[in-house]
């Protein structure tokens, strides 16, 4: 584990609380191999993420809510921020797969008509393909920005930091777009009776 920083200096303890750039930047350097690897191999009963972005966005998520003002000021300085940084990011990585284990699986890429031919009974590939004519025109449904945000992260499978870039918006934009296309795509999935 990283020597503790924080704890030891209390010099770039109190240059941290006050927000000085200098200091959040050692704090950053010291501490984000510890939260990388955390995000990587999980912890407990937890595993830890598979995709290089999802591993960037826990990292940068904990240092986003660990350079906040008030948790800054929260800190006591007497246990090891290491620990303290380190109960943000299981926090977050457990929300986050929280947040994943409801989300529908829905595989948009590939050849859809092979996969109904021959599996099942012919009422079981006839309701496949129904399912998959479904599930093709509900990008036809989303605004816009909406439709290439999805289409770029599920059909073209991009990260979102370069799917961002292609479309010429932030992060954030991108990951509202994407909610909003996710929550009308499981309402699309409800209304036409493909709800698991």
């Amino acid at each position: 584990m990283v020597e503790d920083l924080l704890s030891n200096d209390r010099r770039l303890l109190a240059r941290f609380r006050e927000g000085e750039e200098e200091a959040m930047v050692a704090v950053w350097n010291a501490y984000c191999p510890l939260v990388a690897s955390l995000a990587h191999r999980g912890f407990g009963s937890w595993p830890g993420l598979r995709s290089p972005a999802d591993v960037d966005d826990l990292i940068a998520s904990t240092f986003l809510a660990a350079f906040e003002s008030s948790c800054r000021q929260r800190y006591d300085g007497l246990t090891p921020y290491g620990s303290f940084l380190l109960g943000i990011a299981r926090n977050l990585l457990r929300r986050s797969l929280r947040r994943r284990s409801r989300e529908p699986v829905v595989e948009l890429g590939g050849n859809y008509e092979g996969e109904a031919e021959g599996d099942g009974s012919p009422e079981e590939s006839l309701l496949r393909q129904e399912e998959i004519e479904v599930m093709r025109r509900f990008p036809a449904t989303l605004d816009v920005d909406q439709r290439a945000a999805w289409l770029g992260y599920h059909r073209e499978g991009l990260s979102e930091e370069a799917l961002a870039v292609k479309l010429g918006c932030t992060r954030h934009r991108l990951r509202k777009r994407l909610k909003r296309a996710e929550g009308l795509f499981r309402r699309y999935v409800r209304d036409h009776g493909l709800e698991p």
